[in-house]
């Protein structure tokens, strides 16, 4: 038996499901096991272990002692759960284990609140589609991003959120088939430029679902029990991608718009296992319009704080602030400020400068309406 496996878990199915990643693994009543949240529905959890999947609830103490949505179970959690069934053929769930990583964002609505959107990911893969041609025009003409590179959907929320989390970003740039070499190129070049100082952290792959170009290296950051988090705007290809990894349709698909776009499929988040023994997990989420990462403590120890992941994402301005004249600079109005000085003298972009302003309202917008 693999050490720190627990004997409920077969070690195959507990390395794939990423089990061996965790640190220890509790100490277990009997009549209990450990397992994984595959899937959330409204009230029910689909759990996945080396038994195969039940469906779990929370036990009613668990339930009457949760007093804010990160103490609920989200797809890729670890819980406790009861061997056998209880109320309508569903096992209890009695605890969920500490979280090494969460990606949250604020939910949409008038009040702030957190909306989890996956859980023990290791790597966050941002997925966008590369720029045509005419994209690049119409990106020229009106002085903005090109809207099918998807930059356009602010990648550095997303950086941010994985930042912050304790995830590792990574950005993928799928149906690479769409476009040519140069194209694709002019894709990385433009990403690599909005990026700035995070470009160096952040890796860029290229895939093609429909011709199984660069799977191998998305397949690779899912190796040895790594989970996954697939995110990005509807109709990039997210789904098509994991059921290429599959080796089936796990994942429901819809066909191409008449506009030659992607459409909106999937409704729900879902652990998918990939690779084998040997390999690892994805997790598909629903396309997102926005992800404004959750600007209140996420409850993970061995993650940084949100402002940490700003610092991570913007660190070329981060560096520029030690040297503003006050601490607490906005880098708008206030005198000798370093950031817009090194704007000025052409140091660091102005669109630089605007996104990393826009992201900080954004949150701070979160702040407020979280206040009484």
């Amino acid at each position: 038996m693999t050490e720190g496996v627990p004997p409920e878990l077969p070690p195959s199915s507990a390395a794939q499901l990423g089990w061996q990643r965790r640190a220890a693994g509790p100490q277990l009543p009997p009549g209990h096991r450990v397992s994984r949240v595959a899937v959330e529905h409204r009230g029910a959890y689909e759990l996945v272990d080396g038994t195969g999947a039940v469906i779990g609830a929370l036990d009613a103490a668990v339930r009457r002692a949760a007093r804010t949505p990160f103490d609920y179970p989200t797809v890729g959690d670890w819980v406790v759960r009861t061997l056998e069934a209880r109320h309508d053929r569903r096992v209890a769930i009695t605890s969920v284990l500490d979280r090494s990583s969460l990606l949250c964002r604020r939910a949409a609505g008038p009040h702030a609140r957190p909306q989890l959107v996956a859980a023990n990911a290791d790597v966050l893969a941002v997925v966008m589609t590369p720029a045509s041609a005419s994209d690049a025009a119409l990106a020229d003409t009106v002085g903005s991003a090109a809207p099918g590179v998807g930059i356009g959907h602010r990648v550095e929320w997303y950086l941010t959120a994985a930042f912050s989390g304790g995830a590792r970003p990574v950005i993928v740039v799928n149906k690479i088939d769409t476009v040519s070499n140069a194209e694709y190129e002019a894709t990385v070049d433009a990403l690599r430029r909005r990026l700035g100082s995070a470009a160096a952290e952040v890796p860029i792959l290229a895939t093609s679902a429909l011709d199984g170009r660069g799977l191998d290296s998305l397949g690779a950051l899912a190796g040895d029990g790594a989970t996954v988090a697939l995110s990005g705007p509807s109709g990039v290809g997210k789904s098509s991608l994991v059921n290429r990894l599959a080796g089936g349709e796990v994942m429901p698909v819809a066909p191409l718009s008449p506009d030659g776009r992607g459409r909106h499929t999937t409704v729900r988040r879902q652990l998918v296992p990939v690779g084998g023994p040997d390999g690892g997990t994805f997790v598909d989420t629903p396309g997102l319009q926005d992800l404004i990462p959750w600007s209140g403590d996420l409850g993970l120890p061995a993650a940084p704080a949100v402002l940490d992941g700003v610092a991570q994402t913007f660190g070329d301005i981060a560096a520029l602030a030690q040297h503003c004249r006050f601490a607490d600079c906005s880098h708008t109005v206030e005198p000798d400020c370093a950031v817009i000085a090194a704007v000025q003298s052409g140091e660091l972009a102005a669109e630089r400068l605007s996104t990393y302003l826009e992201l900080v309202a954004d949150m701070e917008a979160g702040n407020a309406l979280s206040d009484p």
